[in-house]
């Protein structure tokens, strides 16, 4: 049997219920022994993020360090984050936050994880802004490690699955967002944009390592999770997620997507070129080549529903 690949989550958990989704499912794939997590840090900080990322983890019975983004605050509860952490047993409820007992940075959780784990032994799995990549990309040096950040990047990461990005070269169909009130096809996607300019860039330009996107075409048909909320055991975080967001609609799967690639690799999309990732100054991807910089994005391969029917089977621990 092969090894289970180590995984650390940084993501944008509170707001849409994908993230939820792509943590229980993460977690189900711990239970089968294809994953072990590691760690999970968000891309951002609030005083309800971290209470609602350790939520879910004690639910499926793992407590792993958690970090938050202190760089971007966002005094918000989101979506479900706030409920999740106000409603379910947590290491970081808000009343902790600004104490010696809040989570830790980002930063600090991502380079004591990766100074611990053997030589190219980790998948680092993004879902949100590119701000932890950033982060971790121009640190350098510290009480934890002496290895920089793009050394960390080289040596300890095995690849990193960002769900992110629109390719135009290889898919010329529009596609409307939902946030467009004009209803015009959006350019960029949503996790860049996010970023903002400087970071998105930072992120990039600076990552060594194997650098594979998920994105915003892959996930958008491949809807999941219809009607968790009815079948899931009680007490379930998520469902409670899923039912706040959109009263268990479903949701398009683009964080799952991401989480499926990065344990599964290869097996239900394929790779473009190995090149260089960059965004212009409108926030859109673009690949080009480079010789020696392994960034890519997934393709087509297997049928939508094939795909629609793991992520459901995994979260329902089928």
């Amino acid at each position: 049997m092969a090894k289970p690949v180590k995984i650390i989550f940084d993501t944008d958990i509170g707001g849409d219920c994908d993230d939820a989704g792509a943590l229980a499912m993460l977690h189900r794939l711990c239970d089968k022994g294809e994953a072990e997590l590691l760690a999970v840090t968000g891309c951002f900080a609030s005083p309800w993020m971290a209470g609602c990322i350790d939520a879910i983890n004690r639910f499926y019975g793992r407590e792993v360090p958690v970090g938050i983004n202190y760089d971007v605050l966002q005094d918000s509860r989101g979506v479900y984050a706030g409920a999740l952490c106000d409603c379910f047993p947590n290491r970081y409820p808000a009343e902790v936050w600004g104490t010696d007992k809040a989570a830790p940075d980002t930063l600090t959780v991502l380079r004591k994880t990766l100074a611990e784990a053997e030589d190219g032994s980790v998948t680092l799995v993004v879902t949100g802004n590119l701000g932890s990549m950033a982060k971790l990309a121009l640190s350098g040096p510290d009480a934890i490690s002496p290895m920089t950040g793009q050394e960390m990047i080289s040596r300890k990461l095995a690849r990193t699955v960002l769900m992110g990005g629109r390719f135009f070269e290889s898919w010329p169909m529009p596609i409307y967002a939902a946030i467009s009130a004009v209803g015009e096809p959006s350019t960029w996607e949503w996790n860049i944009y996010g970023s903002g300019l400087e970071t998105a860039r930072a992120a990039f330009d600076n990552w060594c390592g194997e650098l594979v996107l998920s994105s915003f075409e892959i996930g958008t048909y491949i809807v999941t999770m219809k009607d968790y909320p009815s079948r899931a055991a009680k007490g379930d975080p998520v469902a409670l997620a899923y039912e706040i967001h959109n009263h268990g609609a479903g949701r398009n799967s683009w964080d799952q997507t991401a989480m499926l690639e990065a344990i599964r690799p290869g097996v239900y999309w394929n790779y473009h070129t190995f090149g260089r990732i960059w965004v212009d100054d409108n926030l859109v991807t673009h690949w080009k080549p480079e010789e020696g910089c392994r960034h890519t994005y997934l393709l087509p391969k297997a049928d939508y529903e094939e795909v629609r029917q793991v992520i459901d089977d995994l979260v329902d621990g089928k």
